[in-house]
């Protein structure tokens, strides 16, 4: 049976679905409501003015009357903890034929203290009634719309294979996959959108662990071709570096070396705050496997990074007689083709790229490490997916935002995470100070004045176009306000919805400094090195979260000039102060952490990939422990055939399982 048979949804309908990544009747089974609208009867919220429920006594009959143009509204009066209560309903007609002296009746909605009345969202029915509403995060359709489908699909009877070890639903008591996916959709009763939520978080986190499971015995059970560094290169290359590496940089390097000598592929994160010199210790893992007559690839989340570590690298690589490349989506395909030949030959030593490196058509003829810059924007699909791409080849992750240790145990479980936490030496602190916009003349003379130091300005917004609310500053408004008050200043702008062309050319005319003045959304948040930068202006701060405040600030004090970042708004906001008085990455990720919680932490880190949808590994910890303790056994009796490993693998395949969205 297929989506287009169940009643309820026609072209339109299948349409809509298919936008939203629902194919199939399992995808949409699967597509659990990402919250509940509980009616729960509570006389201290009814009594705090909260939306509550209440069962009451009809004890007049409606009125109806126009309270505006195609407005109407209806009043009636109930008894309700023995007292008359006036009720208000907007546009609900209908209910003149439902609505009956006497009738028992239940109301959600809040109460207004001052005129004794109860405003009404939803008015309910009858005995046999759910008090639970799902919630989907489906674009296009209604909830109730998709509830009703769904019930057509459950008409169908429809069997359901048990995703989980029947023992360990046993051992749990979890409900069982039938009623687990039914209730999921249509609970009674709170009691069950708590049952839905143990099974929910326990087959996640099992899941996400046998997947690191699986990760970790590729790597663990591969012995890769023996590597001969060159040292005499490796310290001509140091020497060329025009500045000292720092202790914790040369920390990481011993580790590396290490790791690339092994016989076990090489499988490691490197955390460290912006602007701490993880690309030179990334160079420099890659020179050890150069050396080593091996290729390397560097692969980078944006064209406009690529170029700018392929800038970067050439400089050093090139001076010591290596080829450097660049492959992006941007090179004319005559150029790309002679590339990828160059590479598939091996006449490539280290490449750089985005995700156009893993294009089917490259073959390299011997690869020997991959970096992945900005890891935090890759999941443990993709990390799976590239190691069994490029069996023995050694794996170096790059993350500018500090993770905190129990997350960082959790998350990235089948990597080995080496911490970077000191600056380079020369490195200024940047000065940061919150304005509101009262103040904002201040922020205009300091940047009258880094201009005529020759010095250029991020300017960074938290939206591009105006919202329904009209609400805070976006690209135009922040435009507008920066040519009026700084007309000789050269002001460009850029955000996601630009074209990638145009994107990368204003990027390109603003590290060039034929720009003074980048206005920008986030989409400047992560890697962009322009040493000339010294004044990074957040406009509407607090609707940044931490962590985006630091990697934003991170983007200027990257030369040797004095440096400044401003906080502009007129909201007050804890995140705002802890950055203004903090400087260290991994003390505002914790920060961050305990502002946030680890859900929120999790799931903006890893955005779009294979985060957690439902569990977080702090507030489940116990539910995270036995589910660790249970994955690595069932993925022993997997590898040793005591379990049915057809199904298994089937399920471990199924990215459904474990990553419901």
């Amino acid at each position: 049976m297929e989506l287009k048979d169940i009643k309820g949804i026609g072209k339109k309908t299948l349409e809509i679905l298919n936008k939203n990544n629902i194919f199939t009747i399992k995808n949409l089974i699967y597509c659990f409501p990402k919250s509940y609208e509980i009616y729960e009867e509570n006389i201290n919220l009814f009594n705090a003015g909260e939306k509550t429920l209440i069962s009451a006594t009809l004890i007049s009959n409606p009125t109806f009357a126009k309270y505006k143009a195609n407005v109407s509204i209806t009043i009636f009066y109930v008894n309700y903890l023995n007292k008359k209560l006036k009720c208000v309903l907007f546009s609900t007609e209908y209910l003149r034929y439902k609505l009956h002296l006497g009738n028992k009746i239940f109301l959600y909605g809040k109460y207004k203290n001052i005129n004794n009345e109860f405003l009404i969202d939803k008015v309910l029915f009858g005995d046999n009634i759910s008090f639970c509403k799902p919630l989907y995060n489906i674009s296009g359709i209604n909830d109730s719309k998709i509830t009703k489908i769904i019930q057509e699909i459950f008409n169908y009877n429809i069997i359901v294979k048990e995703t989980l070890p029947i023992e360990l639903i046993k051992k749990y008591k979890l409900i069982e996959i039938s009623n687990y996916i039914y209730k999921a959709h249509f609970p009674n009763t709170k009691n069950d959108i708590i049952q839905v939520e143990r099974r929910k978080k326990y087959e996640e986190f099992f899941w996400y662990l046998i997947r690191l499971e699986a990760i970790k015995d590729i790597r663990n059970s591969e012995i890769k071709e023996k590597r001969i560094i060159d040292d005499t290169l490796l310290q001509k290359f140091i020497d060329n570096i025009p500045f000292e590496l720092t202790q914790d940089q040369n920390n990481a390097i011993s580790v590396i070396k290490k790791d690339v000598l092994s016989n076990k592929v090489m499988n490691r994160l490197i955390q460290g705050d912006v602007s701490c010199g993880k690309s030179m210790v990334a160079y420099i893992f890659s020179l050890m496997l150069i050396s080593s007559n091996f290729q390397v690839a560097i692969m980078v989340p944006s064209e406009y990074l690529a170029l700018q570590q392929y800038n970067e690298a050439k400089i050093y690589f090139e001076k010591l007689g290596f080829i450097v490349e660049l492959l992006t989506s941007k090179i004319k395909q005559k150029d790309k083709d002679d590339i990828i030949e160059r590479i598939n030959s091996g006449r490539v030593n280290l490449i750089i790229g985005t995700h156009s490196l893993l294009n089917n058509n490259i073959r390299f003829k011997k690869l020997g490490g991959v970096v992945i810059d900005e890891q935090h924007r890759f999941g443990v699909e993709q990390r799976k997916e590239l190691i069994t791409k490029y069996e023995g080849v050694d794996a170096l992750y790059l993350t500018a935002t500090p993770i905190p240790r129990s997350l960082g145990l959790g998350y990235f479980g089948d990597l080995d995470i080496t911490s970077i936490r000191m600056l380079p030496q020369g490195r200024k602190k940047i000065v940061t100070k919150q304005l509101n916009y009262n103040q904002i003349d201040i922020l205009f003379d300091c940047i009258n004045k880094e201009i005529s130091l020759k010095h250029q300005i991020y300017v960074v917004v938290p939206k591009v176009l105006e919202g329904s609310n009209n609400e805070g500053i976006n690209i135009k408004k922040c435009y507008d306000l920066f040519i009026k008050k700084l007309p000789n200043a050269r002001i460009g702008f850029t955000h996601g919805r630009l074209k990638n062309n145009d994107k990368n050319k204003v990027m390109e005319d603003f590290y060039n400094h034929q720009l003074d003045i980048l206005i920008s959304t986030t989409v400047i948040e992560v890697g962009i090195n322009v040493k000339n930068a010294t004044v990074m202006a957040i406009m509407d701060a607090y609707k940044f979260g931490l962590a985006e405040l630091h990697q934003l600030r991170g983007r200027v004090g990257r030369g040797n000039f004095d440096s400044y970042c401003f906080l502009v708004s007129d909201i007050k906001s804890t995140r705002i102060d802890v950055i203004e008085k903090e400087t260290d990455g991994f003390n505002i990720s914790e920060q961050d952490f305990i502002l946030r919680g680890p859900g929120d932490y999790i799931g903006s880190i890893q955005s779009g990939f294979d985060n957690l949808s439902y569990a977080s590994f702090e507030k489940d910890f116990k539910i995270w422990k036995v589910a660790k303790v249970d994955a690595i056994n069932y993925f022993i009796k997997f590898k040793n055939e005591e379990i049915d490993s057809k199904i298994f693998k089937d399920i471990l395949k199924d990215k459904n399982i474990g990553n419901i969205s």
